[in-house]
């Protein structure tokens, strides 16, 4: 049976809510990110793109709070994720593609915890599209919306698992934020 929009938007509004009075997180819908971004974070606030439908909104905001949950456990995990890694070497695309697994790990997690166990395959297959279109950007600079043979011979194709959520107090630096959240959306299509 397909997912409606309607179970997107719901269960969007579930995460939200527990991002917010759970985890002390502010999700705030902005038309003012760069062009090429679908969202932003500083650790503390997540930034989604106004212009998104609410299934693509329920990714970005499930993988901006893994993202913003290992910020606040790990600098070094804040630190990899705050820069633009260009063509990196294979050690630091797997640390990369870790990185990005347990985010979404925390996603699925946070779904489990709302009781929400329907949408785990689609969360994978988004997280799994996402890894094909990074990976091919890491590797050439190259914004494709497609898999390409790059992305085919870096394996990432984990399965997700919850990952509990480790107690942490948000925190955010106030001169900037710097999550990289590409957009693909209008990326070329081959």
């Amino acid at each position: 049976m397909p997912i409606t929009p309607e179970r997107f938007t719901d269960v969007l509004k579930k995460v939200q809510q527990y991002a917010e009075t759970r985890l002390g997180l502010s999700i705030i819908d902005t038309s003012e990110l760069d062009p090429y971004f679908k969202g932003d974070l500083d650790g503390l606030r997540i930034w989604i793109a106004s212009a998104l439908d609410d299934e693509e909104e329920l990714f970005n905001v499930l993988h901006l709070v893994g993202h913003t949950i290992q910020w606040n456990v790990s600098n070094d995990l804040r630190t990899l994720g705050s820069v633009l890694h260009e063509k990196p070497d294979d050690a630091t695309l797997l640390k990369l593609q870790q990185y990005e697994w347990e985010a979404n790990c925390y996603g699925i997690f946070i779904l489990h915890k709302l009781e929400v166990y329907d949408l785990d395959e689609w969360l994978t297959g988004k997280y799994t599209e996402d890894m094909c279109y990074l990976t091919h950007f890491y590797k050439t600079g190259e914004k494709l919306k497609e898999v390409t043979d790059v992305s085919r011979a870096y394996k990432f194709n984990r399965a997700l698992v919850g990952k509990e959520v480790p107690s942490f107090s948000a925190w955010a630096n106030p001169e900037k934020r710097n999550g990289i959240v590409i957009d693909f959306t209008n990326a070329v299509k081959k």
